[in-house]
């Protein structure tokens, strides 16, 4: 049983609307400017959007690891996945409150899907940088995040 990732990002905000099923990111998340750290992002959001491959019903996990700058790596979200069969396509929303950035540097969310034989069958990384700026240039900067996707 095939998933793959069509659609993920990191942003400050994200919705899907309940009626027409459309999701809308906003902010979209490339790097952290602050002039010292630790701080904490008041929202960070994780949104993707998952194709099936066959038309059977899948169940497995979504698995959210965080690596930082010095190498550690957390899990930092963990769940069931099911998708119905008569689905071919799941969106979905993660929200992270009050999210610490205690360094600078590379960060990178590994997300694994996981199927019920705890195989891992789809995998994206996303990225972004936190970066030491002085006073006057602190903000969070809003353009294109670079997002891999690995099948």
């Amino acid at each position: 049983m095939g998933i793959k990732f069509h659609f993920v990002s990191i942003s400050l905000g994200a919705s899907v609307d309940q009626q027409t099923g459309n999701m809308s990111v906003f902010d979209v998340l490339e790097e952290v400017r602050a002039p010292q750290l630790p701080v904490h992002l008041q929202s960070l959001v994780i949104s993707m959007i998952v194709d099936k491959k066959e038309q059977t019903e899948f169940q497995g996990k979504m698995m959210i690891h965080l690596i930082l700058p010095d190498g550690n790596q957390q899990m930092v979200g963990a769940g069931d996945m099911q998708i119905p069969s008569e689905q071919k396509r799941m969106k979905a929303v993660f929200r992270f409150g009050g999210f610490p950035i205690p360094q600078f540097g590379s960060y990178r969310f590994v997300l694994s899907c996981l199927n019920s034989a705890g195989n891992k069958v789809a995998e994206a990384l996303l990225d972004f940088d936190a970066i030491q700026v002085s006073q006057s240039q602190q903000g969070v900067t809003q353009s294109t995040d670079r997002t891999k996707l690995a099948h």
